[in-house]
């Protein structure tokens, strides 16, 4: 006899696919502060390797599938990288390493 399998097909199908996800930001200014509009206009008509840029990772090796259906929540506190995971997961940012998957 036959299981009838569509239900349970339809209910497990994934709709968001992260996998190993990294996003890294540079950042100019090192480690000093935010720099001014002037050294960073400087910068940009140099085109001089900046000895200040620094890269921030905002979200790490994040992995996960989520199912048609399911709801998923994000928590943590200001300054982890929710939205930047958000903006990756949208095609908004592009990953240093990793994939996303969406349907």
């Amino acid at each position: 006899m036959a299981e009838d399998t569509s239900d349970t097909d339809a209910q497990r199908t994934p709709t968001v696919i992260v996998d190993g996800l990294h996003i890294v930001y540079r950042v100019n200014g090192g480690a000093r502060g935010r720099g001014t509009a002037t050294a960073a206009l400087s910068r940009m008509l140099g085109r001089k390797g900046s000895p200040g840029m620094r890269e921030v990772h905002a979200v790490k090796g994040v992995t996960f599938t989520a199912y048609r259906g399911e709801a998923i929540g994000l928590i943590g506190s200001n300054g982890s990288g929710k939205s930047t995971l958000l903006r990756a997961i949208a095609g908004l940012l592009p990953p240093e390493r990793g994939r996303v998957y969406t349907d």
